[in-house]
């Protein structure tokens, strides 16, 4: 790429700052809103037809909130706050508008209940979008789950390596997996909507994701193959799992990390949809060793800095990307 992201996006602010102010957040419901007005069908159409419509999972804390933080400082944008537990969910979006210094209306934030095990809750979820908006212009998928040793420093029970394959991966992949389809005709919807941005869809993924963590050169040819396809791709996922269980995953090449392989099956997986979906911009984000809860706050990386590439890529004129499929990490795109 001829310029870095953050330089795009300077400039944009640079230019925005003649006749504004700059940034703010966003407002969210099984499913909440933080508007007190009554208004009719009407009324809520003729308000939204010009907005942008994004949908964060996992966005009740940590990177997701912090996307969740940014977004909201774009009047354009109504952000929707996927967490499986709504409360949670609300006390978020109520923090991140009583600390913003910007005004915003009082339906940008919504709250959505979403277990990514749950195919009711995604279900659920896109009928709501497909009832309030028609359409859906931004998919930040950032959920996931980590088992760490001891599990969660200790405020879980230890669980072994092999009781924790099936639960990352149906979670990390898999309930991803679902939310991107589920949520797929609702982007398609959108794309004739801002002739400047198409939709997008960003994956949070991990270093720990990296293709280095394969040891069969056999394995990642299949994985970086430019003809693999999402069912491959599901089923190599459900091997991984099979092969863990029966403790032979490490002699077919295999990592020790169940978190680590559901990430690169992320990116993977961003790569196939991207090239299935050209009218798109799909991408995975590496954030970086962010200090969230999934590390006891132990990284180095504070979660506001995380969140600043993939919110960069959902806002972005397509122009300023000039690619779909990359792999990104510091507003830089990365190889694998």
């Amino acid at each position: 790429m001829p310029n870095t992201l953050l330089l795009c996006y300077l400039t944009l602010l640079l230019k925005a700052t003649i006749c504004t102010e700059a940034f703010s957040l966003l407002p969210v419901s099984r499913f909440m809103s933080f508007n007190t007005k009554s208004t009719t069908i009407l009324d809520a159409a003729a308000k939204t037809k010009n907005k942008r419509i994004a949908f964060v999972t996992g966005s009740n804390k940590g990177i997701g909130k912090e996307i969740v933080r940014r977004l909201h400082n774009e009047p354009d944008i109504i952000t929707i706050v996927a967490c499986r537990d709504p409360e949670l969910g609300k006390a978020a979006c109520e923090e991140i508008q009583n600390s913003s210094t910007i005004e915003s209306e009082s339906d940008s934030l919504q709250v959505c209940q979403l277990d990514l095990t749950n195919d009711d809750d995604i279900q659920s979820a896109a009928n709501f979008i497909l009832q309030k908006y028609g359409k859906l212009d931004i998919l930040i998928n950032n959920a996931a789950i980590c088992f760490n040793d001891p599990t969660l420093y200790g405020k879980l029970p230890y669980t072994k390596f092999e009781d924790q394959a099936d639960i990352t991966i149906k979670t990390n992949f898999f309930g991803t997996y679902k939310v991107t389809e589920a949520m797929l005709p609702l982007l398609l919807k959108s794309k004739d909507s801002h002739n400047k941005k198409s939709p997008r869809i960003i994956n949070i993924a991990s270093s720990a994701g990296r293709l280095s963590i394969l040891k069969s050169q056999q394995l990642i040819d299949f994985v970086t193959s430019p003809t693999i396809s999402l069912a491959q791709l599901s089923n190599l996922m459900t091997d991984f799992v099979k092969c863990v269980q029966t403790q032979t995953h490490a002699e077919k090449g295999y990592p020790n990390t169940c978190y680590g392989m559901s990430k690169l099956g992320i990116i993977a997986m961003t790569k196939i949809f991207a090239k299935k979906y050209p009218e798109l911009q799909i991408h995975s984000v590496d954030p970086g060793y962010c200090a969230t809860d999934q590390n006891n706050s132990q990284g180095s990386v504070a979660p506001e800095r995380g969140a600043l590439t993939p919110f960069l890529l959902s806002t972005l004129d397509d122009e300023q990307i000039q690619i779909s499929g990359g792999h990104f990490f510091e507003e830089r795109e990365i190889t694998w």
